[in-house]
């Protein structure tokens, strides 16, 4: 059993698994006000070929080491409480997300309860034909309308209609098995909590004010991007683009490292690298934007297919990478796709904005699929208190 955390905190285990790597952060929460992170480490995979199966493996391997990282730093700690619970937020490719919707009209107003909001979310999982039962991850109520109007607390309000909207989320099957397996050893717990990358992005800048009613998510892990429209502050249409971090770094370097190609691109938006190697970075981004231009063109074109999409647009992606990404996004010719015809307006996503609900300590660096995963664990926690 391992310990810590201060006298009526609980202490969680809290993974983060992308599409090339394993995060682990050790977390302390009160129900109240902004938790404490005791640890944090995140292990990556290395940049070269595999398949599908050794990258599932790689990154169990990689979760595993993360976890024994994570531990070791947060026992230094004196203080001591158990680790009560764990939880794993899986991200994209592994995950798909949607939102799906169920409405009831009822004969007059009618008080309503919670047992009529869970007869219609499972009305609406019970239409759904497209993702295997077997694999569903969570199955959670986002967002209830009575009368046509969103409702934080519906229970006990009168309406003549009630409409309800439940996040569905599948993963893959060999992934659960592996994540579960690698976290219940690691922490000597239960098998852990699952919640997909998408809701604890979307709790995260809903609780912080950040997520606009209606908006576009782009959520760029190391080997894929979900790209989703958020549309009265529910999910509604989803893809992933099979290109991420990795794969456009890979892009960029030429016969150079990706490592080295990022840390150019840091040096580059800083103003600090040499004239020479600035404009040969400059002119391998050139290079490489068209390809990536058609093939997240093709995909946005696909979700705008019946609807136009939003202008807002929300990027989550490796901190070095949002103002390349930023730029990217609003100066593409996408404009054929957003409700104004006009492009879209990036907003880059950084721990500012977890500042409320996470505290975290100037000894720790943290990325930012861990400060999201960590946030959703505290709001829960705060709902049950």
């Amino acid at each position: 059993m391992h310990l810590f955390g201060k006298r009526g905190e609980r202490v969680f285990a809290v993974a983060d698994i992308g599409s090339g790597s394993g995060g682990v952060c050790i977390l302390a929460t009160s129900g109240q006000g902004p938790a404490r992170l005791l640890a944090a480490e995140r292990c990556v995979l290395s940049f070269e070929e595999r398949t599908l199966e050794a990258t599932i493996s790689g990154i169990s391997a990689k979760l595993s080491e993360a976890a024994e990282k994570a531990l070791a730093f947060a026992t230094k700690d004196s203080t001591m409480r158990a680790v009560s619970e764990v939880y794993a937020i899986v991200r994209g490719p592994w995950t798909h997300s949607k939102a799906i919707r169920a409405t009831s009209k009822l004969p007059k107003d009618t008080r309503i309860d919670g047992a009529m909001i869970g007869g219609l979310a499972k009305e609406a999982l019970a239409e759904d034909t497209e993702f295997d039962r077997a694999n569903i991850m969570e199955a959670s109520v986002v967002r209830v309308e009575l009368n046509g109007y969103a409702t934080a607390q519906p229970e006990g309000k009168q309406a003549h209609t009630i409409s309800v909207s439940v996040l569905l989320s599948e993963l893959d099957p060999r992934v659960r098995a592996g994540i579960s397996e690698t976290l219940s050893r690691a922490f000597s717990a239960p098998p852990p909590t699952l919640r997909s990358g998408l809701r604890a992005l979307i709790s995260t800048l809903r609780e912080s004010s950040a997520l606009p009613k209606d908006c576009v998510i782009v959520d760029m892990t190391s080997e894929a991007t979900h790209i989703v429209a958020v549309r009265k502050g529910v999910p509604a249409e989803t893809a992933v683009v099979a290109e991420g971090k990795r794969s456009i770094l890979k892009r960029i370097a030429g016969d150079k490292m990706p490592e080295e190609v990022l840390a150019l691109m840091k040096m580059l938006e800083d103003d600090k690298c040499e004239p020479a190697a600035c404009e040969a970075i400059k002119a391998a981004i050139a290079h490489v934007e068209p390809e990536l231009v058609r093939v997240f063109g093709e995909t946005i074109g696909k979700l705008a297919a019946k609807r136009r999409l939003p202008n807002p647009l929300i990027i989550a992606a490796h901190a070095d990478l949002l103002p390349w990404l930023s730029r990217f996004f609003s100066r593409i010719d996408f404009t054929q796709f957003t409700v104004t015809m006009q492009p879209f307006i990036p907003k880059a996503i950084g721990q500012e904005y977890v500042t409320d609900l996470i505290d975290v300590p100037s000894s720790l660096s943290v990325d930012l699929g861990l400060l999201l995963a960590a946030s959703l664990v505290n709001i829960e926690q705060r709902s049950t208190t």
